[in-house]
């Protein structure tokens, strides 16, 4: 196998297991992803008979059959890239999904696996130390990918077979996506983790709670800890300042706990006080 089609391989595999995995879910939380890599996934999706440009179906989308995609399209697409239909039916790049409760039903029921949390481990702590360009030069030793390979089998089969039976409400999701507007030039490239879809408006939250929020993440921020650590400290000391009466009135105007802390650590953490307030 060419090792950068291995290494890409490799790479959803491990991406839809940090996703999955109890102790590394947090680690995905704070992924940002990008937009056109899900163009990207709907247009080869869509490009069985006739190439589609990535960059041309925002415009074009409307124009095309409802839904947009048929079984054998959802197939194509979950084979050619499965972590970025997951994180469509997920709701990354909306506002929301109806899939996400059952998607996370398999999640929790798959989470706890101590040796796909160890191999993944040790794969992402390979790649950081390598020097050079990783997708075409680097190499995982084949009996790490095997274990990953097997332990994700299971996995994917039941999040693979929920989502293909699900053309209605991909669709739905998929020309949300598109409704968002053109092609970004200059995004990074579908293999890259940028850009994310704020879930919660900005003035959900009263001035007293977003600078308690803001605080808390600050404080987190300067702490010396590892990566890991820090990500596992920054979630904790947010859902903390979540009191009941919070949370209640967050989810009184149809938004979630979840999707509040997301908010705050892809996009408030890293302003001023200032742009806060």
């Amino acid at each position: 196998m060419d090792e950068a089609i291995r290494n890409h391989e490799i790479a959803s595999l491990l991406d839809a297991w940090e996703w999955c995995s109890r102790l590394l879910h947090v680690k995905w939380q704070r992924k940002r992803r990008n937009r056109n890599s899900c163009l990207m996934g709907m247009a080869f999706a869509l490009s069985k008979d006739a190439f589609v440009s990535p960059m041309k179906l925002p415009s074009i989308y409307q124009n095309r059959p409802v839904p947009l995609f048929d079984q054998s399209a959802l197939i194509r697409f979950w084979k050619a890239q499965p972590v970025t239909l997951l994180d469509l039916c997920l709701g990354v790049f909306t506002k929301d999904s109806p899939l996400k409760e059952r998607l996370n039903q398999i999640r929790l029921k798959h989470q706890n696996n101590p040796q796909l949390d160890e191999v993944a481990k040790k794969m992402r702590a390979r790649e950081e130390s390598f020097q050079g360009d990783w997708l075409s030069e680097g190499h995982h030793p084949q009996t790490d990918f095997s274990i990953l390979q097997k332990g994700m089998g299971p996995v994917l089969a039941e999040l693979g077979a929920l989502i293909v039976k699900e053309l209605v409400t991909v669709d739905l999701l998929a020309r949300e996506v598109l409704a968002q507007g053109p092609w970004k030039p200059g995004e990074l490239s579908a293999f890259s983790a940028y850009s994310s879809v704020r879930k919660t408006p900005e003035n959900l939250l009263n001035q007293t709670t977003r600078i308690s929020l803001w605080r808390a993440a600050r404080d987190v921020r300067i702490l010396p800890q590892n990566e890991e650590e820090a990500i596992e400290m920054l979630y904790a000391a947010l859902l903390k300042k979540i009191t009941p009466a919070i949370k209640a009135a967050i989810e009184s105007e149809g938004y979630s706990v979840d999707q509040v802390v997301d908010d705050m650590v892809n996009f408030d953490m890293h302003k001023t006080q200032d742009e806060i307030t």
